[in-house]
Parts: structure tokens; C-alpha cells; sequence
């Protein structure tokens, strides 16, 4: 459910839009950051980082085509690029084989087109569109090698 304010009420009001958006996804995206930092006093600590940047992305998260819980997840993965160590072995920038991390097992299990692919979206991200042109490829090869690498770990999860 996405929130009911106009774009003339948030430019007038943004931080009721704010607590608003805390309200409707706090507890969501707490327990997606929990997930990955397995530390509740951390991951409440981030989500804090992410609700004060909130107001500088208003004119993001107003526009209707975009999902405020998603893009919110976006906002929070890029506070928690630091926390992760495979963010290093993921190598968009020079295109060499990224090291099995032992925290992130699912990476290591991926091909290095999959690696650089879904390093360069989840965990930097990238849009398909500027990925496809930094590796030359078309974005409908950057959304199949995407799909792959879901169905490893969806397929490794089992």
C-alpha cells in the first residue's frame, strides 16, 4: 500500500510524508536489515541512516511510478554496502573473477558474468540500463544474467 499524499502536499509538508513512510515500512525494512546484519541494535542503527536521508530523496520517492518500500531497500542496501566484505570481491569496475567469500556463498557459486552482473545491481546499485553500457551488453542480456543468478540462489536455498 503505498501512501495517499499528492506531490503538492509533500513539497508543503514533507515530514509528515516521512512519518508516514516510517510508518507504513519501519518494521518491513528493520527486519530486512536484520536479516543482514543479524545484530538488532546495528540493523536499528541503519535504519535511522536511512530515514535521515529520506528527506533528501523526497522528489524520488514522490514520483508515481515508484515503490516507496523498494526503493527504500535500495537506500538501505547502499548504507549497507560497508557492513559487507563481498561489496570488495564483487568487481564491476575491472571485470576480474570475484573471490568466494565465505560470507556470501551464493556469489562464489555464480559465473563471472552472473557475479558482475548481480554485484553491479544488488550490491552497488547500478540500473540495468548504465550496467548494460559499462559491459557492453544489451539490457535484455543484463535482465537474463540477472534471472540466472536469483534461480542459483533461490536453487542453493533448497
Amino acid at each position: 500500500m503505498e501512501t495517499q499524499l499528492q506531490t503538492s502536499d509533500i513539497i508543503q509538508n514533507p515530514g509528515r510524508y516521512v512519518q508516514e513512510l516510517y510508518n507504513q515500512y519501519a518494521a518491513k525494512l528493520l527486519g530486512h536489515i536484520f536479516e543482514v546484519v543479524k545484530n538488532m541494535n546495528i540493523a536499528e542503527q541503519y535504519l535511522i541512516a536511512v530515514f535521515k536521508d529520506v528527506p533528501n530523496e523526497l522528489n524520488e520517492l514522490s514520483k508515481s511510478e515508484v515503490n516507496s518500500f523498494c526503493y527504500l531497500q535500495a537506500m538501505a542496501r547502499k548504507k549497507l554496502t560497508n557492513f559487507f566484505e563481498s561489496v570488495n570481491d564483487c568487481a564491476v569496475a575491472d571485470q576480474v573473477p570475484a573471490t568466494a567469500n565465505p560470507n556470501n556463498k551464493y556469489v562464489g557459486m555464480m559465473t563471472l558474468e552472473q557475479q558482475l552482473v548481480f554485484c553491479g545491481v544488488y550490491w552497488h546499485g547500478k540500473t540495468i540500463t548504465k550496467l548494460a553500457a559499462e559491459l557492453d551488453k544489451t539490457e535484455e542480456t543484463i535482465k537474463r544474467v540477472l534471472k540466472e543468478c536469483f534461480t542459483t540462489i533461490r536453487n542453493s536455498s533448497r
